[in-house]
């Protein structure tokens, strides 16, 4: 397992942050994260209407739905499978750094859809 990269993960909330133009709740980056609404409000804000149901508060399983719709959402976004984050990756601190690598892809992805339409519309 790769070790955590504080400086990477605070790259990502950044990214986050700016994608979603709202700050971020305060806290350690997976705790952030961990209950998934913040990646579904950022995978709406990529791809809109791609998650219907956020669940903003409830059971652990209902927050790891979250986490579960994110995920089918990126994967259709493009998200190599390989690069997805298991649940418990975030859920249970299982491989936080995955999770990083995960959200960078998507990022990646994300640049390249940008700099595609731009070149579409330019």
């Amino acid at each position: 397992m790769q070790p955590r990269n504080k400086q990477q993960e605070q790259e990502v909330l950044d990214w986050i942050a700016g994608v979603l133009g709202e700050k971020l709740p305060p806290g350690a980056y997976e705790d952030v994260l961990k209950d998934g609404v913040v990646l579904c409000k950022l995978a709406n804000k990529l791809a809109p209407g791609s998650i219907k149901k956020i669940q903003e508060r409830g059971t652990n399983f209902q927050l790891m739905e979250n986490v579960q719709r994110f995920q089918a959402a990126i994967k259709k976004y493009g998200v190599p499978e390989e690069e997805i984050f298991q649940t418990a990756d975030l859920f249970e601190r299982r491989n936080i750094p995955q999770v990083t690598l995960c959200l960078y892809s998507l990022g990646r992805i994300h640049s390249s859809y940008l700099s595609n339409s731009v070149n579409l519309v330019g």
